[in-house]
C-alpha cells in the first residue's frame, strides 16, 4: 500500500466558493466513497488491476491546514489478487512541512493454484499497520524535491501476511526536473522492509533492511500524464518473507523455518520463508497512465514487469482528495 500524499494535503485547487457549491462536492466525494467500499469485497473474489502514488507537482507546496484523503488500490498477477482501501488524516504545518496517519484495508484473493497445494491458505480480509508520515516538500516550477519518513506499528495479522511482527521504518527520496510537459525523476530509499512501488504491490510484506531506486520519465499535460520507467531492490543482511497468498490456517503454528532458502517464489508455497539477501532482490521496469477529471479525483492504469518473479502485474488506483472539498486553497 502506497498512500497518495499528493490526495492527502497538496495545494490543489478548490470548488466554487458558494455554499451549495461546496456541499453538492462533499456529498458527491462522499457517495464515492460508499460505493468503493460496497464494491470491494466484489473486487476480491473477481480480481481486476492495482496502483501507486501520483506526485504532486504544485509549485506552491503544502496548503496550510487538515488533510483529508481515500484511495482504493489492486493489483493482480498470475501470483495474487491484491487490493488495499486506505484513508490518512493529516495536518500540514507549512508549505514545507506536514504529517499524516491512517490504516488500510487488504483484500487478497488466492490463485487456485495456490490453494491446490495448501487447502488451509484462504483468501480473505485484514487490517493492515496502522503507520505515520512525517513529509517534507520543497517545489519549485523547474525542481521538486521531496522526502518522507514513513514509519507503521505491527498490529496487524502475521499469519494473513499484512504484519512483519516488527515496527517498520522507511525513509524516502523524491527529484524531479521539469522541462515543459517533461519531466524525469529519481527515487530513492533506504528502510527496514519492502516497499512496494507505485505499480507494484507485492504479494508479500518483508523484513530485512534494503536500498531501493526508480527512475523514469514522465509526460504531464494536466489533466493526464504517463509515466514509464525501472527499479531496482538491493537488500543486505538476513530477510524474512511473509506470504500474503499462503495463508496459515486458523489453527496451525506458523512458526519461523528453522532453514534458509533463497527460493523468491517461496511465498507462494510457504507462510514465512527466511533467507539471505538473495531472497527478495528485485528489480523490473513499469508504466502507466494518470487521469485527473477534477482537482479532487483521480485514476490510475499501469502495467509493471518483475523480472526476478517473471510476474506481470496490472494495476488500478482510484483517489479522492477530500480536503480540498472543504477549504480554501492557502495563498
Amino acid at each position: 500500500m502506497n498512500l497518495i500524499r499528493g490526495w492527502f494535503g497538496g495545494s490543489q485547487g478548490t470548488c466554487s466558493r458558494s455554499r451549495s457549491h461546496r456541499v453538492a462536492c462533499v456529498a458527491g466525494a462522499w457517495l464515492l466513497c460508499v460505493l468503493v467500499l460496497a464494491v470491494c469485497p466484489a473486487m476480491a473474489q473477481t480480481p481486476v488491476p492495482a496502483a501507486k502514488n501520483p506526485g504532486s507537482r504544485d509549485s506552491e507546496g503544502f496548503s496550510t491546514g487538515w488533510t483529508l484523503g481515500a484511495r482504493f488500490e489492486g493489483d493482480y498477477s498470475s501470483a495474487a489478487g491484491v487490493y488495499d482501501l486506505a484513508s490518512a488524516v493529516g495536518y500540514n504545518f507549512s508549505r514545507h512541512l506536514a504529517m499524516d496517519a491512517g490504516v488500510p484495508v487488504y483484500f487478497v484473493s488466492t490463485p487456485v493454484a495456490i490453494k491446490r497445494t495448501n487447502p488451509g491458505a484462504v483468501s480473505g480480509v485484514g487490517i493492515g499497520n496502522t503507520f505515520v508520515d512525517l513529509l517534507l516538500n520543497y517545489p519549485s516550477r523547474s525542481f521538486n524535491y521531496n522526502s518522507a519518513v514513513h514509519v507503521t506499528a505491527p498490529v496487524a495479522d502475521r499469519k494473513k501476511g499484512l504484519n512483519t511482527g516488527h515496527a517498520t521504518w522507511n525513509f524516502t527520496h523524491h527529484f524531479d526536473r521539469a522541462f515543459g510537459a517533461w519531466s524525469p525523476f529519481l527515487d530513492a530509499g533506504v528502510g527496514n522492509t519492502l516497499l512496494d512501488t507505485r505499480y507494484f504491490t507485492r504479494p508479500f510484506t518483508s523484513f530485512g533492511y534494503n536500498v531501493a531506486f526508480s527512475g523514469g520519465l514522465e509526460y504531464d499535460r494536466g489533466k493526464y500524464s504517463f509515466q514509464g520507467g525501472a527499479y531496482d531492490v538491493t537488500p543486505w543482511g538476513n530477510q524474512t518473507m511473509f506470504s500474503r497468498v499462503f495463508r496459515c490456517a486458523p489453527t496451525a503454528n506458523c512458526t519461523n523455518p528453522q532453514r534458509l532458502s533463497n527460493n523468491r517464489n517461496g511465498f507462494k508455497s510457504a507462510s514465512i520463508t527466511k533467507g539471505g539477501a538473495a531472497l527478495v532482490r528485485d528489480n523490473g521496469y513499469e508504466a502507466g497512465i494518470d487521469f485527473r477529471p477534477v482537482h479532487y479525483l483521480d485514476f490510475e492504469f499501469a502495467y509493471s514487469r518483475s523480472v526476478p518473479l517473471h510476474l506481470n502485474n496490472y494495476s488500478f488506483g482510484v483517489g479522492v482528495n477530500l480536503s480540498s472539498l472543504v477549504r480554501r486553497r492557502a495563498h
